[in-house]
């Protein structure tokens, strides 16, 4: 039934007419609409919030992520647990379901675009990581553009003792988990199939999240009940779309289109919530920008490198 529908809606003019897009032009396409999606999340996140706490709504998160993808592992006959590295499934499974309790906990008490701007950290915390603890040679060009990157960081954490910049922190070390668990993603990916990689996370973050979610239970109301429901379907939407989004593309070619999340993310703040963001929000935001963009840039011309069999007489700096 599921494959029927999807063959049906990729039969449209509109599917047919974004086939035919450049691959860069139809991944900057998929990574808009997973911002859309993401965006969706953090404004559900905060109206659940209204009624349960974070840990209770990173629980059905993480539920209904797993019936959305049960019918899929049914059809295709995909056991998750058939692996010889179910234990790096498990870590991976942890780091992500700690950086979602922290990326809940940051949605429900921030302002969406303070909790989305910090979120785009996570490609400074992967070239730190990579340098200290991955070997990978980091030159001085692009060390300056991550701690210029952490300094914009800084401007909207603002360190202090009240809620918000709690909240800020935690949002911080989201990132943090986030850029563990992704490079945790990458690894397994060359071995596993996606379908397997979110499977084994959805599972084993039900299982996580299960023990807190009962310590804090309420039941929701109606209302909430759908909201929780479309956190899981956007976010597992979400995923697909950016996934497609970056295997399609050059991670160079759409990682700029990853930053519409912020305008996307003031508006809903301010359609819903009436939030509008403080300069420390966009100034911050613009420097950690700039920096993953930076980043990215440099990335992509050690890439061009290799692709032409031209050897680097050093690594991009």
């Amino acid at each position: 039934m599921m494959s029927a529908a999807v063959a049906r809606l990729s039969a449209l003019p509109l599917f047919a007419t974004i086939r035919a897009l450049p691959p860069n032009l139809r991944g900057a396409l998929w990574v808009i609409a997973s911002g859309a999606m993401f965006t969706l999340v953090s404004v559900f996140i905060r109206l659940s919030a209204r009624e349960l706490d974070s840990l209770q709504v990173s629980f059905f998160r993480a539920v209904f992520g797993l019936l959305f993808i049960a019918p899929l592992l049914i059809r295709l006959r995909v056991n998750p647990f058939d692996s010889p590295r179910l234990g790096q499934h498990f870590t991976r499974a942890f780091l992500g379901t700690a950086s979602m309790l922290c990326g809940f906990y940051a949605a429900a008490h921030l302002p969406i675009a303070d909790s989305t701007s910090i979120g785009f950290s996570t490609p400074l915390f992967i070239t730190m990581i990579a340098a200290l603890f991955m070997g990978e040679i980091v030159r001085w060009r692009r060390w300056t553009a991550t701690i210029i990157g952490f300094l914009g960081v800084l401007l909207m954490v603002r360190p202090g003792g009240d809620v918000l910049q709690v909240a800020a922190l935690v949002a911080v070390a989201a990132a943090l988990l986030t850029s563990v668990s992704a490079m945790m993603v990458k690894r397994l990916s060359a071995h596993e199939s996606a379908l397997r990689v979110l499977a084994t996370f959805a599972i084993f973050s039900t299982l996580l999240t299960v023990v807190p979610a009962i310590v804090v239970w309420r039941w929701p109301s109606p209302t909430v009940w759908l909201y929780v429901a479309a956190i899981g379907l956007c976010a597992t939407i979400g995923q697909y779309f950016w996934v497609r989004g970056y295997a399609i593309a050059q991670a160079s070619a759409v990682a700029p289109f990853d930053y519409l999340r912020m305008p996307l993310s003031v508006l809903m703040g301010f359609l819903v919530f009436a939030e509008l963001p403080t300069i420390w929000t966009l100034v911050g935001t613009l420097i950690i920008a700039a920096s993953g963009l930076y980043i990215a840039y440099r990335e992509a011309q050690l890439g061009k490198k290799i692709t032409a069999g031209v050897k680097p007489h050093k690594a991009p700096a």
